[in-house]
């Protein structure tokens, strides 16, 4: 029991490493009150519980409330409404037993639409993902027609790993040469109250238990998507060296002193025992 008691001790005087947050400006503009700013694969791949910990900050330091809209409800999805953003990540290229192994980077926490192989290879092969997607993709040029898909269908799902990996099947012919690969995602915005001339910062990456907030602008929410709102932009984006979670650091100086009186209360222990 006074082992616990302790045990406890010495935990109450370890210290806590601080957690630190990647954050970007956003650049207000416009007059409208709210204000709407789309996130960037960098965001998504660099934040927990996929957005639970986002923030924005004002000049002062003070929380902004904000909701996240997707437009990714039932309805927009058959009218083709969503927010589709495009970028070109970077990939590794490495090829073995008839196989060709595509590391593409970036992907991270992304609900993905689909990807594009950009090549002048000509071939006919199967090409597979992550989540049991497999399809033949191929590109043609025969008699100066050019017959081509080179189009991958992702299903909205989300890339969990920092690695998202494609296979293609190449049998016993030579790997195709990817030139380049771009990827459609399914993009969310952060709205929120936005005064011009005020500084506004979002930071992600804090904390990785951390729940998504819940603020009463959430609740409001249509009304405002329905009215006008200044799209305004993310700067550049800066980056901490975040601890990847929580982590308990002993501090030599009290490592030192929680040592000394551990010693101290076993020696108590003892000569209070030693006199019963």
């Amino acid at each position: 029991m006074r082992m616990n008691k302790l045990c406890l001790l010495a935990a109450f005087l370890l210290f806590v490493l601080p957690l630190f947050a990647h954050n970007a400006g956003i650049e207000i503009k416009g007059e409208n009150r709210y204000k709407s700013v789309r996130l960037a694969p960098p965001v998504y791949n660099g934040s927990y519980n996929r957005l639970a910990d986002l923030l924005i900050k004002n000049s002062s330091g003070d929380t902004v409330p904000y909701f996240i809209n997707s437009n990714q409800n039932e309805t927009n999805i058959r009218h083709e409404t969503m927010f589709i953003e495009t970028f070109f990540p970077r990939f590794t290229v490495k090829s073995e037993n008839k196989k060709t192994k595509i590391d593409i980077a970036g992907l991270k926490n992304l609900r993905l639409c689909d990807l594009v192989i950009e090549t002048d290879s000509m071939f006919i092969r199967n090409v597979y993902a992550p989540g049991g997607i497999k399809k033949e993709l191929f590109h043609l040029a025969i008699n100066d027609e050019v017959s081509s898909d080179t189009t991958l269908p992702l299903n909205r799902l989300i890339a969990w790993d920092e690695t998202y990996t494609l296979v293609i099947d190449d049998a016993d012919d030579r790997p195709i040469n990817i030139k380049s690969i771009a990827v459609r995602y399914y993009a969310d915005d952060l709205v929120f109250e936005g005064q011009a001339g005020e500084t506004y910062t979002l930071e992600f990456g804090i904390d990785s238990v951390k729940a998504a907030p819940v603020y009463d602008i959430s609740r409001y929410k249509n009304e405002i998507l329905k009215g006008p709102i200044d799209k305004v932009s993310l700067g550049e984006i800066r980056y901490t060296e975040t601890p990847p979670e929580r982590k308990f650091v002993i501090n030599k100086t009290v490592f030192n002193i929680v040592v000394i009186l551990v010693a101290i209360l076993l020696g108590a222990l003892i000569v209070f025992r030693l006199k019963k």
